[in-house]
């Protein structure tokens, strides 16, 4: 284990568990998608970490760029959903217990 990739370990199992604490913890649907994204932002530091501790450098570092482009366009769906439900009428405010009537 190389002790210069330590801080990416502990600052990618910090982030997991932000998310998933803002995930249990929010019922706006818009803080639970940014805690959702920091949660995947700490995986994907975490294949990092992997990938550079281990062999094959290149191979992890492409699977990380290709998961960062298909949150960014998860993201955009969302949030692009969100704005049409708001514009139409359909929610008042963003909560979970609203979406889910």
């Amino acid at each position: 284990m190389n002790l210069w990739l330590m801080p990416v370990l502990i600052a990618s199992v910090v982030m997991i568990y932000l998310g998933v604490g803002g995930l249990v913890y929010h019922k706006n649907m818009v803080k639970m998608l940014l805690s959702l994204e920091v949660s995947f932002n700490g995986f994907l530091l975490l294949t990092l970490y992997a990938a550079l501790s281990f062999s094959g450098q290149l191979l992890g570092s492409s699977l990380v760029i290709l998961a960062i482009g298909v949150a960014v366009a998860e993201i955009a769906v969302i949030i692009s959903a969100l704005i049409y439900m708001f514009r139409h009428g359909m929610l008042s405010e963003a909560s979970q217990e609203e979406i889910e009537e």
